[in-house]
């Protein structure tokens, strides 16, 4: 039997077009957080979080409650004390700064496309608002600046933390400085690289079948995973699901990155394997992922459901990729200034072609080899819309007139690719997060199964 989808306004303001399955997933974990928030009460009263760590993590994972997460994410995250060490003013004087920001252009330009379907964020207040903290955060760290995907991430916490500026200023800091990995918004997007390779070995370990699959289709994890990281699921989740994947994130640290990313892959491993087309199984997996109502059930996957996951694992891919990511941006300055120098002597050196054809070996191993599927993808993906096009119908979850959502571009090939620093210039609007939600009907027996045997409504994959 065929569901309809209807619109509804979420909790943080963001209207959502889901199933009525969906939306009774989605009242079940909002009262699964009414229930917990007696756990928080003692500590309310007392204004202090618990001593004892093991029964923290607990807490947090179940879920901190939408009027704490100001506290309890300054608290766990290290903002605060980031906050304590600097003046009072220090905001107000940064705020001031920014106005001369070198990217003021850039994030005047993106403010404008974030999230143009939430009624605070798309207002001229929203969008200063969103403005003041960005540009603020460019000249308060002028190594990093601003790179997009920021806007989105900056964006969902000021409606998260009731438009609280400052709290979202040093919440960033902290992100940027303390809990991602090193260079994960530099340039080059180096550290975001490094946690795609080491993401790749994780899936190979934990998901070996579905790893294999993605070799025979010629699919590169960071073609399906760089928005999550980048956005930290800002665009990719449900703004509902999102505040549950920040929780954990603020208190456990960029594991939970791998975490989350892991259990989205498990829910739907079955069904990818039945996927052929990597364009397709993109496609469907964004779609996947932006109807992921059921927070709870992404959660248990997620701690539960993909086995252990020390840190140490992580730190130890992380160090070999860093090597071949290092190599690998090498090699382009080696082939870069070879480039130049023939550009500007009029020919070229044998020492200078043979450096060339070395750099550009070593990028066809590594980085240039997803690069080199973009456009392929792209095309795929163009081909398979056509096709759903002229046979009238719709992806199972489709966003904004039956389109494809591949937040926070608009195009397959922009939307793989690691997300563009802010000089390129502005993306298409960000969607809201879990806009993309529901289809206009979809049968609703064909649904994912987590990792407890629990039936996921809505499945993109049907």
């Amino acid at each position: 039997m065929q569901q309809q989808s209807v619109t509804v306004t979420d909790l943080y303001g963001f209207p959502i077009k889901v199933l009525p399955s969906q939306e009774d997933e989605r009242r079940s974990c909002d009262a699964n957080v009414e229930r917990e928030q007696v756990v928080w009460m003692p500590y309310i009263e007392k204004e202090r979080l618990p001593n004892n760590e093991g029964k923290l993590k607990e807490m947090i994972r179940k879920g901190i409650p939408p009027t704490l997460r100001n506290w309890v994410w300054m608290e766990v995250s290290g903002a605060k004390n980031k906050k304590a060490t600097h003046a009072d003013s220090y905001y107000a004087i940064m705020v001031k700064a920014g106005g001369d920001s070198a990217y003021k252009r850039d994030i005047e330009m993106d403010s404008q496309h974030t999230f143009p379907d939430h009624p605070w964020l798309s207002s001229p207040d929203g969008q200063a608002a969103l403005r003041r903290v960005l540009q603020a955060y460019s000249v308060h760290n002028d190594r990093v600046g601003y790179v997009r995907a920021m806007n989105t991430i900056v964006g969902l916490m000021l409606v998260a933390l009731n438009r609280n500026e400052e709290a979202a200023f040093w919440l960033l800091a902290a992100l940027v400085e303390d809990i991602l990995y090193p260079g994960t918004y530099s340039r080059n997007l180096e550290g975001c690289q490094v946690e795609m390779r080491a993401l790749d070995e994780l899936i190979a370990s934990k998901l070996p079948r579905l790893h294999e699959h993605f070799a025979s289709i010629d699919l590169d994890i960071s073609m399906l995973a760089t928005n999550w990281y980048l956005g930290l699921y800002s665009v990719s989740l449900p703004s509902e699901t999102v505040m549950r994947v920040w929780d954990a994130l603020f208190y456990e640290g960029p594991k939970i990155l791998f975490r989350v990313a892991l259990a989205l892959l498990k829910i739907y491993e079955e069904h990818m394997l039945r996927v052929g087309d990597a364009g397709e199984l993109m496609m469907r997996m964004r779609n996947a992922a932006a109807t992921m109502h059921q927070r709870d059930v992404l959660l248990a996957t997620a701690f539960d459901g993909i086995g252990g996951l020390p840190m140490a694992t992580i730190d130890r891919f992380r160090e070999l990729k860093q090597k071949e990511v290092e190599e690998m941006l090498a090699g382009r300055g080696i082939k870069a200034e070879a480039l130049a120098v023939a550009g500007s002597s009029g020919g070229t050196s044998p020492a200078m072609e043979k450096a060339a054809k070395e750099a550009a070996e070593k990028m066809k191993q590594g980085f240039g080899k997803f690069m080199a599927g973009v456009t392929k993808l792209a095309d795929k993906t163009a081909e398979q819309l056509t096709k759903m096009s002229t046979k009238d119908e719709q992806p199972a979850s489709g966003g904004a007139a039956g389109g494809v959502p591949l937040a926070p571009s608009t195009s397959a090939a922009a939307a793989s690719a690691p997300a563009p620093v802010a000089t390129e210039p502005a993306p298409a609007p960000a969607p809201a997060p879990g806009a993309q939600g529901g289809s206009e009907s979809v049968e609703g027996s064909d649904a994912a199964t987590s990792q407890g045997g629990e039936k996921l409504s809505g499945n993109p994959f049907a």
